[in-house]
C-alpha cells in the first residue's frame, strides 16, 4: 500500500481520548499506528462514526485491528467432539477445552426449533 499523501504524522499516542476534541483536519493527516508504525487516514464517515458514538479514536493501524478481531474467530479447523446431550460423535470448530455445550444436528433442532 502507498504511503499516504499527509500534512503532517501523527504519533497515536498524541490523540486526544475524545473524538470530539478532534478537529477535521485529522482527515488531512496520517495517525501512526502504535503497533506497527505504518501511518494510516480516517475518511470523514469514519471520523463521524467515532464522534456520534463518542469512542476514541483507532491508534492502531487497519490491518492490526482487523488481525485483534479474528483472534476472536474459531479457527478452521474441525475436531471431533461428542454431543452434549445423546453422546453422538460430532465434528465442530469448538476445541475440546471449550466450555460451551456442543449438539449434534438433531438435538439442537429439538432443543431451538
Amino acid at each position: 500500500m502507498p504511503f499516504p499523501k499527509v500534512d503532517k504524522i501523527l504519533k497515536a499516542s498524541e490523540l486526544p481520548s475524545d473524538s470530539k476534541l478532534v478537529s477535521d483536519e485529522i482527515l488531512k493527516q496520517a495517525i501512526e499506528c502504535e503497533v506497527s508504525e505504518k501511518p494510516f487516514r480516517l475518511i470523514q464517515s469514519e471520523l463521524e462514526f467515532y464522534r456520534k458514538h463518542n469512542l476514541p479514536l483507532p491508534k492502531r493501524h487497519p490491518d492490526i485491528r482487523h488481525a485483534d478481531r479474528m483472534k476472536f474467530v474459531n479457527p478452521r479447523k474441525l475436531r471431533d467432539r461428542t454431543c452434549a446431550k445423546c453422546g453422538t460423535a460430532i465434528k465442530t470448530s469448538y476445541a475440546p477445552q471449550k466450555p460451551a455445550l456442543i449438539y449434534c444436528t438433531a438435538c439442537y433442532n429439538k432443543a431451538f426449533f
